[in-house]
C-alpha cells in the first residue's frame, strides 16, 4: 500500500484550493478527518502532473501563480478541470478493500527482489520518468508514479521467475532499455482499458469517493 505524504512542494494556498475542489465534488467528504488521505494523494499527483505535463510550470511556478492576483482565477479554473479528471481516474484505477489481494509466495519473493534490484539501478529514475511521462500524456493523472514503478518492477519480476537463479548473471535480463521496450507498450494498453490498477487497504471509517 502506498503511503501518502503531504510533504510536497505544492504551495499551501494551492493545496487549500484543491481541498475545496474535492469537497465541492464530494460534499460529504471528511477532508480534514478520516478521508484526508484522498487530499494527500491528490497533492502528490498534482505535483507529478505539473512536473511532467507542463514543462514551463514547476511547483515553484505554481507558488508564483498563487501569489499573483492576476493569475488566481486562471489557476482556480485549471484546478477545477484537473480535479474532475483526477477523481474520474481515481474511481477507475483505485480499489479500496478490507484485505489486500493475496499472491503466491513465488510472486511476492520475485517482486521483492526485483524492487531491490531496480532501486540500485543507475537508470531507475530515468526509466520511471519515461513511463510517468507517457502515462500522464495519455491522461493517467492519478497514481502515475506508483503505476510506473509497478509496471517496471512487475516486468523485472517476470524475468526473474523465467530465468531463475541465473537471472542476475545475465546482463541482458535487466538491461534498462530492453525492459522499457516491454513496459512502454503496456502503458498504451493500460490507457485503453478502464480497470483497477492500485489496491489500497480501507482505513477504519474511510469511504470511497462517490
Amino acid at each position: 500500500m502506498p503511503n501518502a505524504q503531504t510533504s510536497t512542494s505544492v504551495n499551501p494556498i494551492v493545496i487549500s484550493w484543491l481541498a475545496k475542489e474535492l469537497k465541492g465534488e464530494i460534499p460529504d467528504l471528511d477532508i480534514q478527518g478520516t478521508e484526508k488521505r484522498l487530499l494527500d494523494f491528490a497533492c502528490i499527483d498534482l505535483e507529478t502532473y505539473l512536473e511532467t505535463k507542463i514543462e514551463t510550470m514547476s511547483p515553484k511556478d505554481t507558488e508564483k501563480l498563487a501569489k499573483a492576483q492576476d493569475h488566481k482565477q486562471e489557476l482556480r479554473a485549471f484546478l477545477k478541470v484537473w480535479t474532475n479528471q483526477w477523481l474520474e481516474k481515481w474511481r477507475e484505477r483505485v480499489t479500496l478493500c478490507q484485505k489486500m489481494p493475496q499472491f503466491s509466495l513465488a510472486h511476492v519473493k520475485a517482486k521483492k527482489k526485483a524492487k531491490k534490484i531496480f532501486e540500485h539501478m543507475k537508470q531507475a529514475q530515468e526509466m520511471k520518468d519515461m513511463v510517468i511521462q507517457k502515462l500522464v500524456n495519455n491522461g493517467e493523472v492519478c497514481m502515475a508514479e506508483l503505476i510506473a514503478e509497478n509496471l517496471i518492477i512487475e516486468e523485472m519480476a517476470t524475468r526473474l521467475r523465467i530465468e531463475g537463479k541465473n537471472a542476475e548473471n545475465k546482463k541482458t535480463v535487466f538491461d534498462p532499455w530492453d525492459i522499457m521496450k516491454e513496459v512502454m507498450p503496456r502503458v498504451t494498453q493500460i490507457t485503453e482499458r478502464k480497470t483497477p490498477l492500485i489496491h489500497l487497504k480501507l482505513m477504519m471509517d474511510a469511504q470511497s469517493p462517490k
